[in-house]
């Protein structure tokens, strides 16, 4: 059954449905907004694990608030089912894109896959893993260009960097046609499990299906281990040599030799966005974007224990000639040369450095200044809410005086900022630390205390264990106040309260019962079967335990608390009788009514039997059966008994259908 309301959420129509749940499209009734609830399965919501992990979904959406992935806006639970709500993006996913028919173009893959990967840094920069980076997952919304409107969504498998909560080896968590080899193998992954994935979506944008695929999923996990990945260049030939060699290195079987961050990627992207041409002219080779590694050196580890990478851009606007002094590499080598001193001459442009196997070499006329050595251990303030990438374009002018100039002002703004922090901290604290020293010194007064759970309790919205704390203070500390008795009436109503939901939980296994609290469960167990019947066991109730007080005259017994106290049992069965008795007059009106109908309905039965001798048998039949099932519906409930001895009467009397002014009399002539 779909929920209606869920929290301040009306709920509307079924957007998707899942594993452990459903996503509705719903209206936030406080602000009239239309958002993505997401809701975890009703028979699900007692699975301890499935719950903890709809959970940990919440967590992590609530660490990551970044543009490119779908906000979470608030949640909750409603009873025991756990939701939560996200901003509602109009569009389609890749794959319903892909389903559809539609094949991406490169332009539209690298401006996709750059967005993809600025929200992948934020994740990964808060320490967390997507693990299901799949088309399904990452959304494109409508009326905006390609790569404006990209939103990754679902982190409901994402898993923590060194969380042992989160991680567990052996188990196999994804999808199959978009798992790195060392997910599909159950073992422990990292970033690098994400940046494979990306491969595979940006693999599947260009050529309409992932590399992989098979019957089985054992199949498409043996091949994820094993097969090397085909060059997508060969299914789309009208992709640049630069994209393919890319993608070609996001999908190595081993980890290191994939690019090493989420922001190397954004960077070479952004590069290959922006140097290569978007027609098939020819372009000179002094003009094209190079890639290459600083010699075999591997990326590794930082202090932080992120990657340093060691791989350059190059693009020129023209042919340079080498410096006299800069080695020439070996054709063939894949290793650069230096670069030449001094600064950088004109008509030359200057990119970041990032990471690349060496499979490529690099020709002299390819060398440009300024290379730079990237590296990702960004500070505190760069790993904040986006991730800015260089997106220079060719032709551009920038000078280090600019920079540095760019750079002081920021400086000094946030210097400036950080001293009007510091100053509005201490005063801050001043104030708190000298306003808790006098409340400290004040107790409050039997006004205040009264006043504050007069608050709660005159809010048709409030809750009573909000003033639980004035609650106790004023009956500890003003015993004989006036109102000392209102007030021992509200502790005494959180005291029912309490006692009520431990009564619709289930009963702990090794906790006994004591007799009151068995037979109340009993009682309140025929509720739902019918009001009548949960009335009358609860009056039983009452009056079996009416000297309550003989059997516990000190209230709870020795090491039990307040809900042992069989005088709150009581109290309980009493507000129940009150809220159950209407429902239970209308269950005996609605049933009164019920049967005599149905009696007319036999007594028609009766009539019709005697107008047509012809179907009479199956008539009295007919009514038989009705009567009988009268008896069998309500031969359980007490309130029915009146009614029920006429059904039995009218049981008791032979088939025959009754005698009508045409029928001959006994002993008359049929003449």
């Amino acid at each position: 059954m779909e929920p209606a309301q869920l929290g301040p959420y009306s709920i509307g129509a079924r957007l998707g449905r899942g594993g452990m749940g459903a996503v509705y499209e719903a209206i936030d009734s406080s602000t009239g907004a239309t958002v993505a609830v997401k809701v975890l399965a009703a028979h699900l919501a007692d699975d301890p694990g499935l719950k903890a992990r709809f959970r940990a979904e919440i967590d992590t959406l609530k660490s990551l608030r970044h543009p490119g992935i779908v906000q979470l806006l608030a949640f909750g639970e409603e009873g025991d089912q756990p939701y939560f709500a996200m901003e509602l993006v109009r569009g389609k996913t890749i794959e319903q894109q892909l389903r559809g028919g539609r094949r991406f173009t490169w332009q539209e893959t690298v401006a996709t896959g750059l967005a993809v990967t600025k929200a992948l840094k934020l994740a990964h920069d808060h320490g967390i893993v997507h693990r299901d980076l799949k088309p399904s997952n990452i959304l494109l919304a409508d009326g905006v260009p390609i790569g404006d409107g990209v939103k990754l969504a679902d982190f409901g498998i994402a898993k923590l960097f060194g969380g042992a909560a989160h991680t567990v080896h052996g188990n196999i968590v994804g999808t199959a046609e978009y798992m790195a080899p060392e997910q599909a193998t159950g073992q422990g992954v990292d970033h690098r499990a994400d940046l494979y994935a990306l491969g595979l979506v940006m693999y599947a944008m260009l050529a309409g299906r992932p590399p992989f695929r098979g019957g089985q999923v054992t199949e498409v996990i043996e091949k994820q281990r094993h097969t090397p990945a085909p060059r997508v260049a060969a299914a789309v030939p009208a992709v640049p040599p630069e994209l393919d060699t890319l993608i070609d290195r996001l999908l190595q079987k081993d980890p290191a030799a994939r690019p090493g961050s989420a922001l190397a990627i954004a960077r070479l992207l952004t590069a290959i966005g922006t140097l290569v041409p978007d027609s098939d002219s020819a372009v000179p080779a002094a003009d094209k974007l190079v890639i290459a590694d600083h010699g075999a050196t591997p990326s590794r580890p930082d202090k932080q224990g992120r990657s340093e990478d060691f791989t350059t851009v190059f693009g020129a606007a023209g042919p340079v000639a080498p410096s006299p002094t800069a080695a020439t590499p070996t054709p063939g080598s894949g290793v650069t040369a230096a670069p030449p001193a001094g600064p950088p001459e004109a008509g030359r442009t200057r990119h970041e450095s990032f990471p690349r196997p060496a499979s490529r070499p690099v020709s002299g006329d390819a060398l440009t200044a300024g290379i730079e050595r990237d590296r990702t251990d960004l500070g505190a303030e760069e790993a904040a809410a986006t991730t800015r990438v260089d997106s220079t374009v060719r032709r551009r002018h920038t000078t280090m005086a600019d920079l540095e100039k760019a750079d002081r002002e920021r400086r000094s703004r946030d210097q400036t900022r950080k001293t009007w922090l510091q100053t509005a901290m201490a005063i801050a604290i001043a104030v708190t630390v000298l306003g808790g020293g006098w409340m400290l010194l004040r107790p409050p007064t039997a006004d205040t205390l009264y006043d504050r759970i007069k608050t709660v309790t005159n809010d048709d919205n409030g809750d009573l264990r909000d003033a639980d704390v004035a609650i106790r203070r004023f009956l500890r500390d003003f015993p004989q106040d006036p109102r000392a008795g209102e007030v021992a009436g509200f502790e005494r109503t959180m005291a029912l309260d309490r006692l009520e939901r431990r009564s619709r939980r289930k009963v702990r296994v090794d906790r006994p019962l004591s007799p009151v609290e068995r037979d109340y469960r009993a009682a309140m167990a025929r509720e739902q079967e019918s009001p009548s019947e949960c009335v009358d066991a609860l009056t039983a109730l009452l009056t079996l335990y009416a000297k309550a007080d003989v059997e516990s005259p000190a209230g709870p017994r020795p090491g039990g608390d307040i809900e042992d106290d069989p005088t709150l049992w009581m109290a309980l069965a009493h507000r129940q009788m009150a809220r159950l008795t209407p429902l239970a007059i209308d269950e005996q009106q609605e049933d009164g009514r019920r049967i005599e109908a149905i009696l007319s309905q036999a007594e028609t039965l009766r009539t019709e039997a005697a107008a047509a001798p012809a179907t009479a048998a199956e008539s009295l039949a007919k009514r038989r059966r009705l009567l009988e099932s009268v008896l069998e519906t309500y031969a359980s409930r007490p309130h029915a008994k009146p009614l029920l001895s006429r059904v039995t009467a009218l049981l008791a009397e032979p088939d025959e259908p009754p005698m009508t002014a045409a029928d001959p009399s006994p002993g008359a002539d049929p003449r």
